[in-house]
């Protein structure tokens, strides 16, 4: 019995993590997705990338994590907008992208 309890405990840890997804903070919230033309006359900062641990059949939480890293990433180098490369699913979600200023 006390192995059962320490079986179903483990599991709702797990499980709990599937559908968590991160939340940007007020300067992630500023920074703008953006694509080419936008940022034609903006500064180059650098490249930027997240990634995630939750992938698998939660994928899309742990791509929205992943970018979330990315985003943060941008907004803690002072960036204003971020134009993102590449977004990889999978079990170990990934993105790349690069950070502007304008």
């Amino acid at each position: 019995m006390r192995n059962l309890l320490h079986v179903a405990t483990a599991s709702l840890l797990a499980l709990s993590t599937l559908g968590c997804s991160t939340t940007l903070s007020p300067e992630g919230f500023r920074v703008v997705e953006a694509d080419e033309k936008m940022v034609s006359e903006c500064d180059f900062i650098g490249s930027v990338e997240g990634g995630s641990g939750i992938g698998g059949m939660s994928q899309e939480t742990g791509m929205q994590n992943a970018k979330n890293q990315a985003i943060e990433a941008a907004a803690d180098r002072g960036a204003t907008h971020i134009v993102i490369d590449n977004i990889t699913g999978g079990y170990a979600p990934y993105v790349n992208g690069r950070a502007y200023r304008c």
